[in-house]
């Protein structure tokens, strides 16, 4: 007969097991993106106002987190969608429909939906939280990129996330063309703004 002391040790041993279990499935899916994803460029937007007080990362926007509903697709409430990515002609990654399938080709994240509304034109849209929301560096230098990236005219910028069966992970912030570290290196605030390639 197991006394209640020892139910209680083998119950928070199981539930610690369980939480390790779960970081390092989100640890392994990680490095397994970043290892053989395939890399997409997107767009960032100015994150306004700068919080002094934000620490050691660069707060992320990006220019697009909406996406269209697939017409089979039923009325959506904050559900995981698929959703399929396209390349712009400018290299750009966007968002196909979203539906409750993965693709049978080609990339997408495995993303929560937000709020399901009707755009001006009358079609179904979905807002996207996207899960990249932040560049980590040393807060020195987070918070130095994080102002001078839309000062003196908004510089273009963007991230590399590489994606992998529906997993996207960060690689790099790119500001003016430049990788964030490269660009700090070659002057960043100082250098006048570029336009985007």
């Amino acid at each position: 007969v197991v006394n209640a002391k020892t139910l209680r040790l083998i119950l928070f041993i199981a539930l610690a097991l369980a939480q390790i279990a779960v970081a390092a499935r989100a640890i392994i899916l990680s490095e397994i993106a970043l290892r053989h994803g395939e890399v997409y460029r997107f767009r960032l937007q100015p994150v306004d106002p700068v919080d002094a007080f934000r620490g050691r990362y660069v707060a992320l926007r990006f220019a697009e987190d909406r996406t269209p509903v697939a017409d089979e697709v039923p009325h959506l409430r904050q559900e995981k969608v698929y959703v399929p990515l396209v390349v712009d002609d400018e290299g750009f990654a966007t968002f196909g429909a979203a539906r409750l399938e993965a693709p049978e080709t080609g990339d997408y994240l495995y993303l929560q939906s937000g709020v399901e509304f009707m755009d001006d034109e009358g079609r179904r849209r979905l807002s996207l939280a996207l899960p990249f929301q932040r560049y980590y560096m040393t807060e020195e230098l987070a918070k130095e990129v994080d102002k001078a990236m839309w000062s003196r005219g908004i510089r273009p910028a963007w991230v590399t996330v590489r994606v992998y069966d529906g997993v996207g992970v960060i690689e790099d912030l790119y500001v003016d063309g430049l990788p964030v570290r490269g660009w700090l290196a070659t002057g960043g605030p100082e250098r006048p703004p570029t336009t985007e390639p």
